[in-house]
């Protein structure tokens, strides 16, 4: 029977703006196979609008507006802690047909960066396979991995590898500190998921430093009117706004942030 985790990871797929879309497809059809011709105009109205919207530039300016919430702080202007706490989510693990690990976000240079910089002497990596995985480790081990091919050396590094969401990386990582004495830390995630990570651990208690990375808007030049036309890519986006504030929306109603 599917776990907590996997239910909750799964149900937001419904309402997603390109599935949303899909359903009021479904629901036109539907209505135009039972002459319900008014409501089909109406529903094929809502699904055009759904589309038109969600790929507009303003899925990208919610998406930047999000993720802005915590400016970039470069990895010399970032304070001292005890110890660097990076996020599950910036490795694929090895699964076919994948032959090896690779980097898909910016959070591990990111935890390195600031690793080199001397600013924590230790790394806490945390996250496990949000989904149950048959035949590999834990995202966090593959994570480790590449850290320690870059130079980190093995005991600077502590592996976190049974969380699947980021409240149990803050319940997990929080417990693990405690036994260290340990409580100042710099939290390290995507910019885009840094408002809900930074509320989460610091619910529980901790002197969490945010340390955002992997910002996904960016000033590039370019002709002027691709501002303004639709883009697939902004499906993706408005999505990422939709599930993360959708996340919020969970934790706050849960208490795992204030």
């Amino acid at each position: 029977m599917p776990d907590w985790v996997s239910v909750s990871s799964s149900l937001p797929e419904l309402i997603y703006p390109f599935n949303l879309a899909l359903w009021l497809l479904c629901a036109t059809w539907v209505l135009i196979i039972f002459r319900c011709s008014r409501m089909a105009r109406i529903s094929l109205l809502l699904c055009s609008l759904v589309l038109v919207v969600c790929s507009s530039p303003l899925s990208t300016w919610l998406y930047s507006q999000h993720e802005r919430i915590y400016q970039p702080v470069s990895v010399t202007d970032s304070p001292v802690a005890d110890a660097i706490v990076m996020l599950g989510g910036g490795v694929g693990i090895p699964l076919p047909p994948r032959v090896e690990s690779q980097l898909g976000g910016n959070r591990t240079l990111h935890a390195f960066r600031l690793y080199k910089a001397r600013k924590a002497r230790l790394i806490i990596i945390s996250g496990g396979n949000k989904f149950p995985q048959t035949g590999v480790k834990s995202e966090s081990h593959y994570t480790a991995e590449i850290l320690e091919s870059w130079g980190v050396p093995g005991n600077a590094m502590i592996l976190e590898t049974n969380s699947r969401n980021t409240h149990e990386n803050a319940v997990q990582v929080k417990r693990m500190l405690e036994a260290r004495g340990i409580d100042r830390i710099l939290l390290v995630t995507s910019a885009f998921h840094m408002p809900r990570a930074i509320k989460t651990f610091q619910h529980v208690g901790l002197d969490a430093i945010p340390s955002p990375s992997g910002y996904s808007v960016a000033a590039y030049s370019r002709p002027a009117f691709l501002d303004w036309w639709p883009r697939l890519g902004n499906l993706s986006k408005s999505q990422a706004v939709v599930k993360e504030n959708l996340g919020i929306l969970v934790y706050r109603f849960r208490g795992w942030i204030d």
